[in-house]
């Protein structure tokens, strides 16, 4: 029942741009999973602004964003597969220092929890927990698969382990 849900998991990614779809990928292990009954889970996919209603509908709820990120700091600082967990309110200030939020969505995450909190006077509460899809090259390309790169998949156990700190 809603009534119940206390806690949002919401898997961002395009799953046909490979790495990209980390946060999609991740909703699909968390489905195979024995989870509480206040958590539910969401594959948001790439739907941008589709997002709204939903977020919207779970306002009083704590929100965990999986989804992949570009770190731009020193070379073999952040290799590929590192992740970043951060309060939403803190990534919007991360955005203008040192994290990357890629996007080969429609829209990122960040613009609709900016328009959310813009139009409806909605904050949303939780946890960005960005995975790094980048080694330190920034010529780095995101490439078309449906599978994942070793470095990506072998992190998920670690990514949901740590996610369910926050349920």
């Amino acid at each position: 029942m809603d009534n119940d849900i206390k806690t949002i998991v919401l898997g961002i990614g395009n799953v046909l741009l490979g790495d990209e779809g980390i946060g999609v990928k991740v909703i699909k292990e968390l489905e195979k999973e024995d989870l509480p009954g206040h958590v539910k889970l969401i594959d948001g996919a790439t739907a941008g602004f589709g997002l709204l209603p939903i977020l919207e509908k779970y306002k009083n709820c704590k929100v965990l964003i999986i989804d992949a990120i570009r770190i731009n700091n020193n070379r073999n600082q952040n290799p590929k597969g590192d992740f970043y967990i951060a309060p939403l309110d803190k990534v919007f200030e991360d955005n203008k220092k040192n994290i990357e939020f890629i996007s080969f969505h429609q829209t990122g995450i960040l613009d609709v929890l900016n328009l959310l909190q813009l139009s409806s006077k909605i904050k949303i509460n939780g946890y960005l927990f960005g995975i790094n899809i980048y080694n330190s090259n920034k010529d780095d390309i995101v490439r078309f698969s449906m599978d994942l790169s070793k470095e990506i998949k072998d992190k998920i156990p670690e990514i949901i382990k740590n996610l369910k700190k926050y349920f």
